[in-house]
């Protein structure tokens, strides 16, 4: 297992373990939300093909419109 961060949660996952399966695991509606790995942000196109390892921080934003 390793150690990833999700919102400043300290969880273990299993190595190989993609950026779309952790958020599916976690966040199963993610419609509107941006979602940044070590502080950049990732593409949703790119969520399956990320793969997750030791000590990355994951954080999830939700979009809100307005001023």
């Amino acid at each position: 297992m390793i150690e990833v961060s999700l919102n400043g949660q300290a969880l273990s996952v299993a190595p190989g373990t993609s950026l779309e399966q952790l958020l599916q695991q976690h966040h199963p509606q993610l419609q509107g939300a941006a979602v940044a790995v070590n502080g950049a942000i990732v593409p949703r196109s790119e969520w399956p093909h990320y793969e997750l390892t030791a000590e990355m921080a994951v954080d999830v934003f939700s979009l809100v419109a307005g001023g």
